[in-house]
């Protein structure tokens, strides 16, 4: 991340505090079928996103496990557009699930070792303490790829927005999507830990594993001080 742009979201961060809790009293009086119309939306947006980060990564017919899978929307696009055979497991019933899914512990995956070609871990691993434990698991189980989307951070104050964000999204902003019948009242008891690493403390985490780092991405948000991470790691046979 460029200086000019570290320095800024010092500013952002503390402007979008404002904004998101404005548009969290906005969102409450939008009719429900426009609200609803409107998360549909920049839900696809960001599951466009995520699948030009694992084109290439994922082969047609490849078996995809999708490790806290949540409503299932972004494996059961990965089965669509990438022809994929993609289940999921997950500690909380989103009652809106759109793939096979199992739920389990949060510790141990209940499958075999290398049961999968691809484990992926969008977006989840800051929602759990024993990052280190379910990490090990989803090597365990794969036989190719494990797939990890994180939200990073480059300076404290990111860090600070990035804890915010998540609070906000899951907490605040998931009961909106409760009252709005647009979300499952599972949402409401996600694990929320927040523990969140920069780039390099994911890369240094990954180091302790039989896994070779092939691909680190990062998207930087245009309107806010927000960061997302793909790691592509490959397992060693």
């Amino acid at each position: 991340m460029s200086i000019i742009r570290n320095i800024l979201n010092l500013p952002f961060a503390i402007i979008f505090f404002f904004i998101s809790l404005i548009a969290l009293v906005v969102n409450l009086f939008i009719p429900r079928k426009k609200f609803i119309e409107i998360q549909r939306r920049a839900q696809q947006n960001e599951i466009s996103e995520r699948l030009k980060s694992v084109e290439g990564l994922i082969k047609s017919g490849d078996k995809v496990l999708d490790v806290g899978c949540g409503n299932g929307h972004f494996g059961k696009a990965v089965a669509d557009r990438l022809k994929a055979k993609v289940s999921g497991v997950d500690v909380v019933d989103y009652q809106h699930a759109e793939i096979p899914v199992k739920f389990y512990d949060g510790h141990k995956i209940p499958h075999r070792d290398g049961a999968f070609d691809v484990i992926i871990l969008a977006f989840m691993l800051h929602h759990v303490e024993h990052q280190e434990e379910l990490l090990a698991e989803a090597i365990r189980c794969s036989r190719d790829k494990v797939i990890i989307f994180e939200d990073v951070y480059f300076s404290p104050w990111q860090w600070a927005f990035v804890v915010w964000n998540d609070f906000y999204t899951n907490i605040l902003f998931g009961a909106v999507r409760v009252v709005k019948g647009e979300a499952g009242k599972g949402l409401l008891s996600i694990p929320m830990p927040l523990t969140f690493r920069s780039v390099k403390g994911w890369q240094a985490l990954f180091r302790s594993y039989p896994v070779t780092l092939k691909r680190t991405t990062v998207r930087h948000a245009r309107h806010k001080p927000h960061s997302k991470c793909v790691f592509c790691l490959e397992v060693k046979p």
